[in-house]
C-alpha cells in the first residue's frame, strides 16, 4: 500500500493544504477588512494563515504585504513589539526587495512602527495584511490592561491599508462583550468566520490526496471515501487522523475504535468541550447519547428557549461539531467525538488517557496514563516546556525504570535540512560535555518521522522564572550560581563548545544547583557553523556585540552572555532594553550599562558589593579583550568574592 503523508499535528501551506477555498476568497477579496476566524483546536487556524501569507507573497499582483503577528504569550506591550518585531524579521527578504528597510521602520512605539510600516507600503500600492495567531492569549490582557486592548483594537481598524485577520478557539467568543467601562474588543471583528466542516468535494480531494502525483495517491474506493467521510464528519485534522490510521490497518471501524482513545486528540477535544458554554455542552451530550436528535425535542428536553437554543446549534454547527443527516436530524459531525463526549460526565469520570496528569511522585511515576508511548519506550507523561526547536515532556523509561526528559523537534521543522542538522548537532556536542551542571543528554532517536532527544530530568524552574518572581538576588546566591555557571562553561569550552545561547530561560534551577542546558546554537570553536552567512542567531537581550555584528566568536561571547545573567540577577532587570531587537542589538554594539548597583539600589534590596559589580561590568565590555579571557578566571574572580 502506498504510504500518503497525511499530515497531523503541523502547519502546511501550499500544495499540502487542501479546502478552505470560501474562506480564503472571503479573507482576500470580501468586503470586510477586520474579520476573526474563529474554530476549535486542531481545525487549521494556524495552517490557514500560512497560506493566506503564501498565497499573497507567491502573488504580489494581490496587492499585500503579509505579516504573521503571533500573540502567543504577549503579556503586555514589550510582548506585543516584541511579536511584531520578530514577524517583520520573517518578512525581511520580501521588505528589501521593495527597498524597505527594517531599521527606518522600527521604533520604541508599537503604534508608530505600525504606521511607517503602513505608510511605506502604501509607497508601493501594497496593503498591509496582518495575520494575527493564537489570539486566545489576549483573553488575560483584555481583563488586566484593557486600555492597551483599546489601542491594539483601534491599530488594526485604525486605517483602510491594513487588512487584519484574528485567529482564536472558542474561549476568545468571550471578548464579543464590554469589559467594565471599555468597549468589547471584537466590535467590528464579529460575527466570526468559522472554521467548521470541509465541503464534500474539499474532504473528498484531501482523503484522496489530490495535490499529489496519480501514482502516489492512496487507492481508495468510492464506497472507502464515502465511509471515511460519515466517519470524519468532513473535520480536517479527522479526516487526516483517520486516514493515516486506515492506511496502517486496512479498516475504517477499526482505526475510528483505535482513534476513540488517542491521548492527544482526546484532551484537544476535552479542552474545547470545556469552553462551549452550558447549553452548547448539554446539546453535544444530549446528541451523543440519543445517537440522533430533532431540534425539537432537544430544546423541549433541555428546557430551553428559543433563542438561546437556537444560537447554540448555530455555533455548534458551524464551528463543525454537529451537522444535519439527510434526514434533518441532528447528529455529531465526527464518529470521534462519541467515545469522547460518553465519558464527560464530570470530570472525575474522564478517563485517565485524556484526564489532567497530576503532578507525579516516584511511587506512582509508573501508574500515569501516558500520552503516548514513544518507540515502544519512552512513555511521555506530561508537557513541561516548549521552544522554537521543540517540546520536551517529562517521560518514564520503562527499560530503566527512570524519570528523564525526551524533547522532540517540531513536526514543522523535520523537513527542513537546516533545523535537522542543528538538531543532530546538539547532541553530538552536547553529549560530549560532563559536567554536574551541564544537563547530560542520553540519546538521539527517530520514533514515525519524529526526531528526538533523551536528557535528564530537572523537576525545577528555569532561571527566568526564578528572576521574575524575587530578583534581585541576594549577593551570596548570585556568587554561587554564577561560579557553578562558569564551571558548566569551562567544562563546555574544553570540549572546544560555544553554547551562543546562554540565558536565563536555558538554565534549569534544582534545589540551588544550576543546570545550563539547550545547546541547539551551539558549534565547535573555530569551526564554521550550520548557519547561513549574515544571519543572526540568538537572543538579542542576551547577545554580545559581536554576536550582534556578525563576527566571529570565541569563548569571551558566551562570558558576555553570562554577564548579562549575573546583571540580570543582581540588578532585577537586564543591562539594555529597548523596543525592538535591532534597537536592543545596538544598544549591545554601542552603549554602557549602567553600574548593576543603581537599578538594585532602587528596588530596596542590601547594596551590591562594588567587587561582584567590577566583575559583572568587565563581563559586558564591549571589546572581547577587555573581559575576562576563560570561564576559569571570571570563576577565579567569583570565588574570591565568596571567600572574602
Amino acid at each position: 500500500m502506498i504510504t500518503v503523508p497525511y499530515v497531523v499535528d503541523q502547519s502546511v501551506r501550499g500544495k499540502r493544504f487542501y479546502g478552505r477555498t470560501a474562506q480564503l476568497k472571503q479573507l482576500l477579496e470580501g468586503p470586510r477588512n477586520w474579520i476573526w476566524l474563529l474554530g476549535i483546536r486542531r481545525a487549521g487556524k494556524t495552517s490557514l494563515l500560512g497560506q493566506l501569507r503564501y498565497l499573497t507573497m507567491t502573488s504580489p499582483e494581490r496587492g499585500y504585504l503579509p505579516i504573521i503577528w503571533d500573540f502567543q504569550g504577549c503579556e503586555g506591550l514589550e510582548d506585543l513589539r516584541a511579536a511584531l518585531g520578530a514577524a517583520m524579521l520573517d518578512a525581511d527578504d520580501r521588505l528589501r526587495e521593495l527597498d524597505i528597510d527594517l531599521g527606518e521602520i522600527e521604533t520604541e512605539d508599537l503604534w508608530v512602527t505600525l504606521g511607517r510600516l503602513r505608510r511605506k507600503l502604501r509607497f508601493h500600492d501594497l496593503r498591509l495584511l496582518l495575520l494575527c495567531d493564537n489570539a486566545d492569549d489576549l483573553i488575560t490582557l483584555n481583563r488586566e490592561q484593557p486600555v492597551l486592548m483599546q489601542k491594539l483594537h483601534r491599530a488594526l481598524q485604525s486605517r483602510v491599508d491594513i487588512r487584519s485577520v484574528l485567529a482564536s478557539g472558542v474561549a476568545f467568543r468571550d471578548l464579543t462583550k464590554p469589559y467594565g467601562d471599555s468597549p468589547p474588543f471584537l466590535q467590528g471583528f464579529a460575527p466570526p468566520l468559522f472554521l467548521g466542516a470541509l465541503g464534500d468535494e474539499e474532504a473528498r480531494d484531501l482523503i484522496r490526496q489530490a495535490h499529489l502525483p496519480p501514482e502516489e495517491q492512496p487507492q481508495f474506493d468510492d464506497a472507502t471515501i464515502k465511509l471515511l467521510h460519515q466517519r470524519s464528519g468532513n473535520l480536517p485534522y479527522s479526516i487526516q487522523l483517520i486516514c493515516r490510521r486506515y492506511l496502517e490497518i486496512g479498516d475504517v471501524d477499526e482505526a475510528c475504535r483505535q482513534l476513540a482513545t488517542d491521548r492527544t486528540a482526546s484532551s484537544s477535544f476535552k479542552a474545547d468541550f470545556e469552553m462551549l458554554s452550558e447549553i452548547e455542552r448539554h446539546i453535544l451530550q444530549s446528541i451523543a447519547e440519543r445517537s440522533a436528535a430533532s431540534s425539537v425535542s432537544l430544546q423541549r428536553d433541555l428546557n430551553q428557549d428559543l433563542n438561546s437554543f437556537s444560537s447554540a446549534l448555530y455555533q455548534l454547527e458551524h464551528l463543525g461539531l454537529i451537522r444535519r443527516s439527510h434526514e434533518g436530524q441532528l447528529v455529531l459531525a465526527s464518529d470521534l467525538h462519541r467515545p469522547w463526549l460518553e465519558v464527560l460526565g464530570g470530570a472525575e469520570s474522564w478517563p485517565p488517557a485524556v484526564r489532567e496528569i497530576p503532578a507525579a511522585s516516584d511511587a506512582t511515576l509508573t501508574m500515569q496514563a501516558p500520552l503516548e508511548k514513544l518507540d515502544g519506550r519512552y512513555e511521555l507523561l506530561q508537557e513541561i516546556g516548549a521552544g522554537a526547536s521543540g517540546i520536551v515532556y517529562k517521560a518514564y523509561d520503562e527499560v530503566l525504570q527512570v524519570k528523564i526528559a525526551v524533547k522532540i523537534l517540531r513536526s514543522e521543522l523535520s523537513r527542513e535540512d537546516e533545523a535537522l542538522e542543528r538538531f543532530r548537532q546538539e547532541v553530538i556536542l552536547w553529549r560530549d560535555i560532563s559536567h554536574p551542571n551541564v544537563l547530560r543528554v542520553y540519546h538521539l532517536g527517530e520514533d514515525g518521522g519524529r526526531l528526538y532527544i533523551t536528557m535528564q530530568l530537572v523537576e525545577g524552574p528555569t532561571l527566568a522564572q526564578r528572576i521574575s518572581e524575587r530578583a534581585p538576588f541576594p549577593e551570596s546566591e548570585i556568587l554561587a550560581l554564577g561560579s557553578k555557571l562558569t564551571q558548566a562553561l569551562e567544562a563546555a569550552h574544553a570540549r572546544n563548545v560555544l553554547h551562543r545561547d546562554i540565558k536565563p530561560q536555558n538554565i534549569l534551577v534544582f534545589e540551588e544547583e544550576p543546570f545550563l542546558t539547550d545547546f541547539g546554537l551551539a558549534r565547535l570553536i573555530g569551526k564554521p557553523g550550520i548557519t547561513r552567512t549574515g544571519l543572526f542567531r540568538g537572543t538579542p537581550y542576551y547577545s554580545s556585540p559581536e554576536q550582534a555584528s556578525l563576527k566571529p566568536l570565541d569563548e569571551r561571547s558566551d562570558l558576555y552572555s553570562l554577564g548579562v545573567v549575573l546583571y540580570e540577577m543582581a540588578a532585577g532587570c537586564r543591562p539594555f532594553q529597548a523596543a525592538t531587537a535591532e534597537s536592543i542589538l545596538e544598544m549591545h554594539r554601542t552603549e554602557q550599562p549602567l553600574n548593576p548597583s543603581e537599578p538594585r539600589a532602587a528596588s530596596g534590596r542590601e547594596p551590591l558589593s562594588g567587587g561582584l559589580a567590577r566583575v559583572i561590568l568587565r563581563c559586558l565590555a564591549k571589546s572581547p579583550q577587555e573581559r575576562f579571557q576563560t570561564a576559569g578566571e571570571l570563576r577565579t574572580a567569583l570565588e574570591a568574592l565568596g571567600s572574602g
